[in-house]
C-alpha cells in the first residue's frame, strides 16, 4: 500500500485518537474510562505536549496511531515508552505497523531503550512485539495507583 502517509496527530485525528483508545482497552480487557476523551486538549493539544502521537493515514483517514513518551529508567537510562498501538482491523497486515514503528525509530535515533505493556490476552500484539525483538520481562510486575 504506497498511499500510506505518517504524520504527527493533529485535531482533526481527535476522535479516531479516542476511539483507537477505546478498543485497546477493550482488547486488553481493561476498564474502560474517557481519561483520554476528557484530558486529551490539556494534555497533548497543548504548548507543552504530555506525550507524542504518530498517526497513518490512508487517502487523508487516519487508520492507525502509536502513542508514546518518555521516562527515565535507572538501569538503561532514558526510555521509549509506547503506551498504545493500533491499526484499524480492515487495514492490518498491510505495512501501516511497519511505517508507523519506522517513522517512530527515524524521529528517536538516539534511544536505546523501547519499552511497552500489552494486556495477557493480547496475543496479537505480544507475537508482534516478539517479532520485533521484544522480550518479555518476567521477573518485574507492573503495578499503578491513581493518585
Amino acid at each position: 500500500m504506497s498511499n500510506i502517509c505518517i504524520l504527527h496527530a493533529n485535531k482533526r485525528h481527535k476522535k479516531f485518537l479516542i476511539f483507537a483508545n477505546k478498543a485497546i482497552d477493550q482488547v486488553n480487557d481493561m476498564d474502560e474510562t474517557n481519561g483520554l476523551q476528557l484530558n486529551i486538549d490539556k494534555d497533548y493539544f497543548c504548548e507543552n505536549p504530555k506525550f507524542q502521537c504518530l498517526v497513518a493515514e490512508v487517502d487523508n483517514i487516519p487508520v492507525g496511531m502509536i502513542l508514546y513518551s518518555y521516562f527515565y529508567w535507572a538501569s538503561d537510562g532514558e526510555v521509549l515508552w509506547v503506551s498504545q498501538m493500533y491499526i484499524k482491523p480492515e487495514y492490518r497486515k498491510q505495512g501501516i505497523f511497519f511505517k508507523l514503528i519506522s517513522k517512530l525509530r527515524e524521529e528517536n535515533k538516539n534511544m536505546k531503550i523501547l519499552a511497552c505493556a500489552t494486556g495477557e490476552g493480547n496475543e496479537r500484539m505480544q507475537r508482534i512485539l516478539k517479532y520485533y525483538g521484544g522480550v518479555e520481562m518476567k521477573n518485574l510486575k507492573f503495578y499503578y495507583k491513581k493518585i
